[in-house]
């Protein structure tokens, strides 16, 4: 299979698959005007899982966004945490306080937030040098077509550009991959 394409990509389509949608974005007004460059990778139900960064420049921090498609395991369960492990070598996170971590639902798929959490949902944000884990404490029951909208705050992007892979982990349940594309 050839790598992933990069391109920028200027609206969201709803794939039709009985699906939910993760989605882990800088600010969903960026997501629906540019919604930034991006690479992505299939996932086995079929979703595109995207890893995104504010600024893609080699060697700057940046705020990162990543895009999950979720499915049955975590439909119809309660929004708890989302992860996400870069690889260790090249990035480094900075550590979020609660109150620098952007959290949403879209719930109608068209790039727009519906459902808002703030800090007050948020039960834990522990990172190490290349990864994060956010627990929540939101009460939201995810459902199929949701997309969630999370913003963590700042990660240093690598001196190199290139394609790398970014592991992504959904209420403890689902694992996928995105690819993170740095100019």
């Amino acid at each position: 299979m050839s790598p992933p394409p990069t391109f920028c990509v200027a609206r969201y389509e709803t794939v039709a698959y009985e699906l939910t949608e993760i989605v882990i974005t800088a600010t969903a007004a960026a997501t629906a005007a540019v919604a930034g460059c991006s690479g992505t990778s299939e996932s086995p139900g079929g979703g595109n899982e995207t890893v995104a960064a504010e600024d893609p420049s080699a060697g700057v921090t940046s705020r990162q966004s990543l895009r999950m498609t979720v499915g049955e395991s975590v439909a119809g369960s309660e929004w708890t945490s989302i992860a996400a492990e870069y690889p260790r070598e090249h990035f480094t996170l900075q550590s979020a306080q609660h109150e620098e971590l952007s959290l949403g639902v879209d719930t109608t798929g068209d790039g727009t937030v519906n459902e808002s959490f703030d800090e007050s949902n948020v039960s834990g944000a522990n990172n190490n040098a290349y990864s994060f884990n956010i627990g929540l404490d939101t009460g939201y029951e995810l459902q199929q077509g949701d997309v969630v909208v999370v913003e963590y705050p700042a990660v240093d992007n690598p001196d190199e550009a290139g394609e790398y892979e970014v592991d992504l982990t959904l209420n403890d349940e689902q694992s996928a991959t995105g690819t993170l594309s740095i100019q």
